[in-house]
């Protein structure tokens, strides 16, 4: 039952996420660069850490806390050779566009389905990669969201944070400077010791968002965690049915009250 929900769950959080914490930090945020002038990080809290203080490192205020990646940051780096597959122009994402039918949904889909309820179909995509599971969200019969959820496991858990670096890299190759790049400490407890930022996303003190958009979908990437357990998803959605979505999910909790 417990997997059965896993991305309605994760989806929750997200929204929660996006509405509370991006709005909270829009006020003020700050830029961390090394001696060089590149960006390390971006936080809402103008504070550098004992190791940052000794590199060198200097705080710069973002305008209207909006934080954009240059285009150096974007070509900067090892190369990822494994690209994002959202298919052609003629496709919202991979083989499918918003508004489908799930069984249209299913004939467009290679990868082996694992669940399928009235509202979800969940395959796995080593088209890919074998370390996310996909799923495709439906209201009335309508695809409106879809998300690559990562199911790997790392031991060390910086790796989580290393994990999401490697795609939110890939993402920026695709699809551009993002329309928002969010680093939120919520609590400084592991702040000063980057070796324990893992620790500090398993347990909700530390949450990175990245947001692109096209004519037709939001894409994003997002890093959180809680009771020590971390998520790494990437979500796309429907900008056309975005506003259809939330009305239907609404009604359908008026109906229990």
């Amino acid at each position: 039952m417990k997997k059965k929900y896993y991305f309605v769950i994760f989806f929750l959080i997200l929204v929660t996420f996006f509405i509370i914490n991006i709005s909270s930090v829009n006020a003020k945020m700050y830029k961390i660069l090394d001696s060089e002038g590149n960006i390390i990080r971006i936080t809402n809290n103008p504070v550098l850490s004992i190791e940052e203080k000794e590199a060198g490192c200097k705080i710069l205020s973002a305008p209207d806390g909006i934080i954009m990646a240059t285009q150096d940051q974007i070509t900067n780096g090892q190369e990822i050779k494994q690209e994002i597959s959202s298919g052609s122009e003629k496709y919202d994402f991979r083989k499918v566009k918003w508004g489908m039918k799930k069984e249209e949904v299913k004939a467009a889909e290679r990868g082996k389905i694992v669940l399928e309820t009235e509202y979800e179909v969940d395959v796995m995509v080593p088209d890919f990669d074998d370390d996310f599971q996909l799923g495709y969200m439906f209201l009335e019969d309508k695809l409106y969201r879809s998300t690559y959820l990562f199911i790997g496991k790392f031991t060390n858990k910086n790796d989580y944070i290393d994990e999401f670096e490697k795609w939110k890299k890939a993402l920026m190759k695709k699809y551009g400077k993002p329309t928002l790049d969010r680093v939120v400490w919520k609590n400084d407890l592991y702040k000063s010791d980057k070796q324990e930022w893992g620790m500090a996303v398993s347990v909700g003190h530390l949450l990175y968002a990245v947001q692109w958009e096209t004519s037709t979908t939001e894409i994003g990437i997002m890093l959180m965690g809680n009771n020590y357990k971390i998520s790494l998803g990437i979500f796309y959605e429907s900008k056309k049915l975005k506003e259809w979505a939330k009305r239907i999910k609404e009604k359908e909790a008026l109906k229990g009250l």
